[in-house]
This record gives C-alpha cells, structure tokens and sequence, in this order.
C-alpha cells in the first residue's frame, strides 16, 4: 500500500478556507511546492526521526485547524510555517543525514527490512527542505499524506 505526499504553498490569508473548501482552496490557491516519489508513508517515519533531532515539523500554531482536516479528511496534515523555515532550513541539508541511520531507523520503526529505504528518507528530507525554501513570509505549507 502506498500513499500520495504533497507539498502545496498556500498563502496564509487563505488557510481558514481549508477548513471548509479544502480541495477548492488547494486547486484555487494553492501551488506545488516540492515533489516526492516515494511512498508518503516514508514521511511520516521520517518526521518522527527528525522531531527526535530536535526538527519538529508537526508542531505550529494551526495543531487546531490540522487535527480537525485529519480527522475529517482521513489523512496526515501539517502546516508549516515561515516560522519551521527560520528554524530549521539550515539543519535539513541532505549531507546532515546518513543514508545508513535513516535505514536503520526506518527498520527499526517499522519493523521491516527495507535495504533501499535510506534513499527514500534522504529524499525526504530533500523535499521538505524545497518546500521550506519556498516559503515566505506570507504563505504557509499544506503538507499533506493521504
């Protein structure tokens, strides 16, 4: 099974529309901000492997507004903000990472034997940090997982 991740850069006036026109808001508003091949699901072990690092993406002043498209979407969501960008660009180049640790961090979340899954991580990281290049000060990052 295999999931879609997305990165979509919405301007910040626009976010409150999420909560009732999601997809409209998006197909309207929004812009691509980054892409990744891999299965999404990646992500979201990676994540868990980054907030453990002290780069936490899951946490911004929209937890309210995400928790509520979670549950009502049935998919993972996150904003990030231009605060994430200021914090956390620098920290999220793909030299930073070991294709090894990510594996075996991988492996040992999900209890699977992935040899590949290094790259898929390091991917990753590549795109979420060309989704937090992209913003600025007026936009945020629907990140989405579904």
């Amino acid at each position: 099974m295999s999931a879609i991740a997305d990165f979509i850069r919405l301007p910040s006036s626009d976010v409150e529309q999420l909560r009732s026109n999601y997809d409209q808001t998006l197909e309207r508003y929004g812009q691509p901000a980054a892409t990744y091949e891999w299965s999404g699901y990646v992500l979201a072990t990676l994540l868990s492997y980054l907030d453990e690092h002290d780069i936490n993406l899951m946490k911004s002043p929209y937890e309210a507004l995400t928790a509520e498209l979670c549950q009502s979407r049935g998919a993972t969501i996150f904003i990030f903000t231009p605060t994430h960008k200021d914090a956390y660009l620098s920290r999220l180049s793909r030299e930073q990472f070991s294709a090894d640790e990510l594996r075996d961090y991988f492996n040992d979340f999900n209890a699977s034997d992935e040899a590949e899954i290094g790259q898929a991580m390091l991917d990753g990281i590549a795109s979420i940090r060309d989704s937090l290049a992209s913003l600025d000060a007026d936009s945020v990052i629907v990140f989405s997982i579904g």
